[in-house]
């Protein structure tokens, strides 16, 4: 439980959902969590704090206290800044607690499918840097799963920035530096003699509506250098937290409107779901459906 509240705030909610994945087992109920976290709370180890709850009444989301952090990390690791550790301000809220949902639901994947977190890259904390430029993906998973390693940039899309920009949080520009620094890094193992794993990621997009994630696709499409890489990928993120084989199953769609999933282990292997014609205003196919 420490550990997963080292890489996100979480609800009462997401943390019973999270439970099925402690070595301790899985809570009953919500009223034996709260028992445990008020024991934690108790020994310094979490605060909490009452937020509205989605179906009515107030719900209590919790955080890690510095000495939490301590208790959970190895001594070499930096602690992080004092807002990690601080009360969610309203304007993060939602954004933050989208993000906190896609950590869970993609940890309890992980666990019933036995892929492996190789690493897990806390929000703001992993920077691509390219030139003068640079993005920072919301979280990052390096996964691994049959002898293949999957490098995920998590970017949640709250339909709160624009598409298309000159400001360095629009998706344009994020699509921009995502695709140039993969062919920095490319260049450079190139150059490198191939000695080391070859240096590939996608971006996934989580976005709010259908539409919003075809928009997205497209600027992927107009921005890559390389029309045959695929880098970027897209569904809502309802469609994400609530496929049972999310990882598995290819509910994402790249810029040219194929079918993806996150771990592929087959990857010259094609899904036999119809491609999508993706134009910005379409909606009529929604994510999701064959």
């Amino acid at each position: 439980m420490l550990r997963l509240l080292s890489w996100t705030p979480a609800t009462t909610a997401l943390l019973l959902r999270a439970s099925a994945t402690f070595e301790g087992g899985q809570f009953t109920d919500e009223r034996r969590l709260r028992e445990r976290m008020q024991a934690l709370y108790e020994a310094g180890l979490v605060r909490f704090w009452s937020t509205a709850h989605a179906g009515g009444g107030l719900q209590n989301y919790y955080k890690l206290t510095p000495l939490g952090f301590e208790t959970v990390s190895c001594s070499e690791v930096p602690q992080p800044p004092r807002t990690f550790f601080s009360e969610v301000s309203p304007s993060f809220f939602e954004h933050t607690f989208c993000l906190a949902e896609v950590i869970v639901e993609t940890v309890r994947a992980t666990h019933s499918r036995r892929v492996k977190i190789d690493r897990l890259v806390r929000e703001n904390e992993l920077t691509f840097p390219v030139g003068d430029d640079m993005v920072q993906p919301d979280c990052f998973f390096r996964l691994t799963a049959g002898g293949r390693a999957f490098n995920l940039a998590f970017e949640i899309d709250c339909s709160t920035e624009s598409l298309d920009s000159y400001a360095a949080s629009s998706i344009r520009h994020k699509l921009t530096v995502y695709h140039a620094y993969q062919e920095l890094i490319l260049s450079q193992w190139l150059v490198g003699g191939k000695t080391w794993e070859r240096p590939r990621f996608r971006v996934v997009f989580l976005t709010q509506s259908v539409e919003r994630a075809y928009h997205i696709l497209s600027f992927a499409a107009e921005t890559v250098q390389n029309q045959a890489r695929r880098i970027v990928y897209a569904t809502t993120q309802d469609n994400y937290v609530t496929e049972a084989d999310r990882l598995h199953a290819p509910i994402f769609l790249d810029h040219f409107g194929d079918w993806q999933s996150l771990v592929d282990l087959h990857p010259t292997g094609t899904y036999l779901k119809t491609p999508v014609r993706l134009m910005r205003q379409q909606v009529e196919s929604p994510i999701g459906v064959c």
